[in-house]
């Protein structure tokens, strides 16, 4: 029996450790579920702004929303990835084309103009001007609409000035050559063109690459692909169009899916492994029950068979008349006995020996089976952790402070104790972004971060809202102790020595704060110490207010 319970002991832990193994692994699913979910949402706004590009990568875009939409296989994705990819390439090269037709035709417009006897001076300084502008490469022939809309109101305002019908007329000429040539852009730029002057695309691309940034910042990927993202982040800069962001966009989707192909597959394989030693060691289990069944018959016969030969032994005692044939009775029953004796030793000794094998083997099996579940255990607790950790400044994330929030006012409604919420944020964040790049404002966030955990130290949470907002919760610490901790960390920050481009650059910080309440829970909280953030921008900035 107590075999039994042993081998039931170790089943029943089995058990448990696949639960917690199959637990762990829906966390994960649910992890990356949410992160494709927000990047196939970024997917189908980015194509929805391309819309009017051209009809085939219009139809291919739909087609692969609608597939995303509808959970399609990872395989037809990246044949639509793989063809969306073509086509946008060969689109590229067009633009890269259509740019050079433009930049031509203008600079030759110019030149021609350039040559026209009788120009005033200050048109002609103004000619010059324009033709400089064209020179400056662009990256879009939408953002030749501008100049060319120059161009036109100079022509307007210049050709009434000229009385010779003979230049006029050459003026004229060029620039219906110059429109002519300028039609020939594909479909996508004409639509374009025709609501440039009402649309601020170049806004909108700053906005899709801001949102973008912050996608990749705050992405979950293996180490594998960090260069990847690193080199992709590297790319986002200066002006950037759409069908290049489409493009990056698609690549970072590429290495999601790489990923989670990656991980689907060792989760299988470690599943697998598993599903086939819990069916080793039933095997075994079984194995040794049938065998302790089959030693306990043989056990009850050989007993049986000590007992009769005992019970025989008394019977013909009793029955013998004679000392001597008494004698030689016994010992013929002693000798039967003690073979039988022996017989039950050696089958013991057998099944004991068949047993320790057995269990060796089970043990040995769970041991790599544990082995592997650590393994697969750690690998899980890497990514709850990193799921919970903002990439960019290692501090916990949005996800992090909500949790840690949550528990916090539980807390404090259970016991009543000093609880405060910081939101800080960074002053004209935007134009460090807008002037130096990206890759600075990441460097930029990365250095508060750092400050924040020197100043703050252990005395509060620490995280990264977004953007460049971040979260501090004190905890035990009363009002006047918290405002003079965030006034030194304002200080600081207001101190630090930022180059970017050999140009010196101060940061500032401002600052909410509140205490909790007793009547507040998480979200009137926030936005009390959020409105106090918005009342130090008001009043100038660089400053902590109590609200």
């Amino acid at each position: 029996m107590s075999e039994n319970s042993v081998a039931e002991k170790t089943i029943s832990h089995l058990k448990s450790r696949l639960d917690t193994a199959i637990s762990a692994r829906s966390t994960l699913e649910q992890e990356f579920s949410a992160q494709s979910a927000l990047l196939t949402g970024f997917i189908g706004k980015l194509s929805q702004a391309c819309k009017g590009t051209d009809i085939l990568l219009d139809n291919r875009l739909a087609k692969l929303r609608t597939a995303l939409k509808k959970s399609t296989s990872f395989a037809d994705l990246e044949k639509e990835i793989s063809t969306i990819s073509a086509l946008l390439q060969k689109h590229s090269v067009q633009n890269d084309t259509n740019i050079k037709k433009i930049q031509a035709q203008l600079q030759a417009s110019g030149t021609r103009l350039q040559k026209v006897k009788k120009l005033p001076p200050d048109n002609r300084r103004y000619l010059k001007t324009l033709i400089d502008k064209i020179q400056q490469d662009q990256s879009s022939p939408v953002q030749y609409v501008s100049l060319m809309s120059e161009f036109i109101t100079f022509y307007e305002s210049v050709l009434p000035t000229h009385s010779s019908q003979q230049t006029l007329n050459s003026v004229t000429r060029n620039e219906t050559i110059s429109t002519e040539k300028i039609n020939t852009i594909d479909s996508v730029n004409n639509s374009r063109l025709e609501k440039s002057e009402n649309t601020n695309e170049q806004t909108v691309s700053k906005k899709l690459l801001g949102r973008f940034n912050s996608i990749l910042n705050t992405l979950v990927i293996s180490p594998k692909h960090k260069a990847d993202i690193n080199e992709i982040k590297s790319s986002l800069k200066g002006n950037i169009s759409n069908h290049i962001l489409m493009t990056k966009c698609l690549n970072v989707f590429d290495l999601i899916i790489e990923d989670l192909k990656q991980e689907r597959s060792t989760a299988k394989v470690f599943l697998s492994t598993l599903s086939e030693t819990l069916a080793s060691v039933q095997a075994s289990v079984n194995s040794t029950i049938a065998s302790t069944a089959d030693s306990n018959i043989k056990n009850d016969r050989i007993n049986k068979e000590l007992k009769d030969k005992i019970t025989e032994m008394s019977i013909e005692i009793n029955g013998t008349g004679s000392l001597t044939e008494m004698k030689e009775d016994v010992n013929k029953k002693l000798l039967q006995i003690a073979k039988a004796l022996k017989n039950k030793t050696q089958l013991e000794e057998k099944q004991r020996i068949i047993l320790q094998d057995k269990l060796t083997k089970m043990s040995a099996q769970v041991e790599q089976l544990e082995l592997q579940s650590q393994t697969f255990e750690k690998r899980i607790q890497e990514q709850q952790a990193k799921s919970l950790q903002d990439a960019l400044t290692k501090l916990g994330n949005r996800a992090a402070f909500d949790e840690y929030f949550a528990k916090e006012i539980e807390q404090y409604h259970a016991h009543n104790f000093d609880l405060a919420i910081t939101v800080v944020d960074l002053d004209d964040f935007k134009r460090i972004n807008d002037t130096y790049g990206h890759i600075a404002g990441d460097k930029t966030l990365q250095v508060i971060a750092n400050t924040l955990k020197k100043v703050i130290a252990d005395d509060a949470f620490i995280g990264r809202y977004g953007g460049e907002e971040f979260v501090l919760i004190f905890s035990n610490i009363n009002k006047a102790t918290v405002l003079s901790k965030l006034n030194i960390l304002r200080e600081k920050v207001a101190s630090l020595p930022f180059t970017f481009k050999n140009d010196r650059v101060s940061i500032t910080l401002s600052i909410g704060v509140t205490l909790i309440e007793k009547a507040d829970n998480v979200h009137s909280a926030f936005e009390r110490a959020d409105a106090a953030l918005y009342q130090a921008k008001k009043d100038g900035k660089n400053r902590v207010i109590y609200g």
